[in-house]
């Protein structure tokens, strides 16, 4: 199972910088979007680490306060899309070779946004079909569908994760 996701390949050469495909840009832009103030187009900082996750990585609190050095924090403590974009160049994806079953638990956390265990199937279904490797309608009514108990309103992160493990290879 491969959920929307974007992974970028390791750059070993500090000097070096690894170029966005125009999909992965695209793909940025679109997750930028969804933190983005309306109004300034930058995001708060406090949601970098979500950000992150959404696009493949799966930062510790370390790796996120480094990232936030890094990147030397406007006095406002927002980021522009410009700004994590050329993070993500200069850093590549330092948390590429996740197991599968990992990937699902970082992307599952992006969308659980009170840490409950738990997440909207409104919002499970618009980001299986919207974002990275989108999903169709029915792919992702099937794997909802096996995933809740009929007239839930919610996914449960243990629940998902066993219907991607039932799922054929």
């Amino acid at each position: 199972f491969d959920y929307p996701c974007l992974y970028f390949p390791q750059v070993t050469n500090a000097q070096e910088q690894f170029q966005l495909t125009d999909e992965q840009k695209a793909e940025l832009k679109e997750a930028f979007a969804l933190y983005a103030k309306t109004t300034t187009g930058r995001i708060p900082v406090r949601d970098l680490g979500e950000l992150l996750r959404c696009l493949g990585w799966n930062p510790s609190e370390q790796d996120l306060e480094e990232a936030r050095h890094e990147l030397e924090l406007t006095a406002s403590g927002s980021l522009s899309l410009t700004e994590v974009e050329d993070y993500i160049r200069r850093r590549g994806a330092l948390y590429y070779g996740n197991s599968a079953e990992e990937d699902l638990m970082a992307a599952f956390q992006v969308l659980d946004n009170h840490g409950s265990g738990r997440i909207a199937v409104s919002s499970f279904r618009r980001f299986l079909t919207t974002m990275g490797e989108k999903m169709t309608h029915d792919e992702a009514e099937e794997l909802i569908a096996s995933s809740t108990l009929s007239g839930q309103d919610y996914i449960e992160c243990r629940d998902l994760v066993q219907a991607v493990k039932d799922l054929p290879k």
